[in-house]
């Protein structure tokens, strides 16, 4: 135990040096240090490795590839344990890499929206700092036609982090809609999917989303049969089932009508023969809303 302490002081240590390019290589050997190694986390965590990375990080006169290589360390100590998330919320780690994502560097912004990630996913962080400063949300917005990176990362954050009311309200009133919708026929699945989860938290027991939605067009195609179109047989489980979750939202919320030929036709096809065993959830779902409204 003593000699991983040593090594993991000698880690932080070389945070300090005054030469530059010495400060960059140490943080890039933390960083391949840590990988897959939660002891080894917790220990440069307890000796003080977060506040001086996070200080390298917010100087102006660290380079791009220092403040860079910062930001992915402080991911890996967050993808340790969930004491790992507490100590890097209480270091202010958010306010911090929510600053990052006003450099123009589009790999530093890619490398903090990984890091906040990878926070805001834990249950052990509090949502509400991503609300705390009203600039942060239509900065984020902004940021979305960046990369395919920042796309997903933004709309992974949004879907985790949307958990009240005022959320659905702030995200609404900042375009979320108008911003997200286009990304429902992007080509990589990992970014559809995370903006679909986004419409499944905006449009929970929301009227005023829901009612929005439906009007919505993504490439000249309403918003509902896109949803429909993802709950083909053919589409990975998860995303059959957050699509239905639209849809019954939708269709709670009186946007969509309970004989509406987008959902009547899905519907009817399962009730009319055997549910696939596959997907059970999705189309149970379905029938009892529209059941239960119909009656």
């Amino acid at each position: 135990m003593q000699e991983v302490t040593a090594t993991s002081r000698h880690y932080v240590d070389r945070l300090f040096d005054p030469d530059p390019q010495k400060v960059l290589q140490g943080v890039i050997d933390m960083k391949n240090a840590v990988i897959g190694n939660n002891k080894q986390k917790a220990n440069l965590i307890v000796l003080g490795a977060v506040p001086r990375l996070l200080y390298l990080l917010q100087q102006s006169s660290s380079s791009p590839e220092l403040r860079t290589e910062c930001a992915v360390v402080l991911g890996s100590l967050a993808m340790g344990t969930e004491n790992n998330i507490k100590s890097l919320v209480d270091c202010h780690i958010i306010p911090a890499l929510l600053q990052g994502l006003l450099c123009p560097d589009l790999i530093f912004i890619e490398a903090c929206l990984r890091c906040l990630r990878t926070v805001f996913i834990s249950p052990v962080t509090p949502v509400q700092l991503l609300y705390t400063d009203p600039t942060v949300i239509p900065h984020l917005m902004s940021l979305l036609s960046r990369s395919q990176r920042t796309q997903e990362y933004i709309t992974q954050i949004f879907s985790h982090c949307c958990k009240t009311p005022e959320h659905q309200t702030v995200l609404f009133s900042h375009g979320a809609i108008q911003n997200i919708a286009p990304l429902l026929i992007y080509h990589s699945y990992k970014v559809r999917m995370q903006a679909l989860k986004c419409f499944s938290v905006l449009a929970y027991e929301n009227t005023q989303v829901s009612m929005t939605l439906v009007n919505v067009l993504v490439e000249g195609e309403l918003l509902s049969q896109v949803f429909v179109r993802m709950m083909q047989r053919d589409q990975p489980i998860e995303m059959q089932l957050t699509a239905a979750k639209c849809l019954t939202y939708m269709c709670r919320a009186g946007a969509i009508r309970t004989d509406d030929s987008c959902v009547v036709l899905k519907v009817s096809k399962v009730s009319d023969g055997p549910i696939p065993r596959a997907v059970p959830l999705v189309w149970l779902q379905m029938i009892i809303v529209f059941l239960n409204k119909a009656n």
